[in-house]
């Protein structure tokens, strides 16, 4: 499939990119730049992570068609590399099947994790 569509975009220092709870239709690769993961804990916002050049996020809604599990927000002037539902759907349809189920279980998990990490009991489902 020549010619996917790949989209670059800037956001500013402090830029939300997407909110927890938002439907997912696109994942994003850092080119330049640093963002921030965080989700709300206890009627409070907590960062969980940071991601650099190289790195990728908003994957997990694109997968599995789920809502965002967090918010993400540039804390540096950032750009990307933005990967539409119809590219990343493709790469998964032509990838390896062990790889395909491999990666969706790997979500599973993190959806059915706390925000602490810990799994959830069966009976929280």
């Amino acid at each position: 499939m020549d010619g996917l569509d790949y989209a670059t975009r800037f956001y500013p220092k402090g830029a939300e990119i997407f909110q927890e709870g938002q439907a997912g239709r696109r994942a994003f690769l850092v080119d330049e730049g640093l963002v921030e993961l965080d989700r709300m804990v206890r009627g409070r916002r907590a960062p969980f992570v940071r991601i650099g050049p190289g790195g990728i996020f908003g994957e997990m809604a694109v997968i599995d068609g789920g809502p965002r599990t967090a918010t993400a927000t540039a804390i540096e002037d950032t750009k990307v590399t933005v990967i539409s539902e119809r590219v990343f759907k493709y790469k998964l349809k032509v990838a390896d099947p062990f790889l395909r189920a491999l990666i969706r279980l790997f979500v599973a998990n993190l959806r059915n994790s706390t925000p602490d990490g810990a799994l959830r009991p069966p009976f929280d489902r």
